[in-house]
């Protein structure tokens, strides 16, 4: 089965976390699919080292859109690998993306995503006490070195006119699962 990955899981070193085998970034496909686009509104609660209270993290997210395209990663992954996936994922909706839909390869079988798809987990423009980690910006950002320029092109976009404030410093998130899976991943 196959895994999409359109934020953290483009980095190398942030997927890796998830996985008990070595990844190596040919095992990070890129891949364009249609029908989707990224969008910054996925809610996880964390707290900033230094602060006592939690505040909504905001990450990114990918919604349905008819007429968008949007680039990717596609990582081959087991039944195994998927249930850690969700513990780091937990308040993502686990989708299937059509094989039909990947625009740029020959894939053989339909993609997993995790999208964020309660109610209660969405920002909204103006939602109090919710900031995008500047360190996970910086997580996407640095994994672009990586690819190529229609690749880049597509995230340029979401790096503008940020819809909620950027926060500097180090988090984590307030469900220890959650965090574990996300810093530690498979580590015992």
């Amino acid at each position: 089965m196959y895994l999409f990955g359109f934020g953290s899981l483009i980095n190398l070193s942030s997927a890796q976390k998830s996985f008990k085998r070595v990844l190596s970034q040919k095992d990070l496909l890129p891949v364009k699919i249609k029908g989707y686009e990224r969008i910054w509104n996925a809610v996880e609660s964390i707290q900033f080292e230094g602060e006592d209270e939690s505040i909504n993290g905001v990450f990114l997210n990918i919604k349905k859109s008819e007429n968008s395209t949007l680039y990717g990663v596609m990582i081959e992954i087991s039944d195994e690998e998927l249930e850690i996936l969700k513990l780091r994922e937990k308040n993502y909706s686990c989708i299937t993306i059509k094989k039909e839909d990947v625009l740029n390869l020959d894939v053989k079988a339909d993609l997993i995503a995790f999208m964020t798809t309660r109610e209660d987990k969405l920002a909204k423009t103006g939602d109090k006490n919710s900031f995008i980690p500047e360190k996970y910006t910086q997580i996407v950002k640095d994994a672009l070195k990586n690819y190529d320029v229609d690749f880049n092109k597509d995230f340029e976009r979401i790096f503008e006119n940020y819809p909620f404030i950027l926060k500097n410093g180090n988090y984590s998130f307030t469900d220890p699962i959650q965090n574990k899976a996300a810093r530690e991943g498979t580590k015992s």
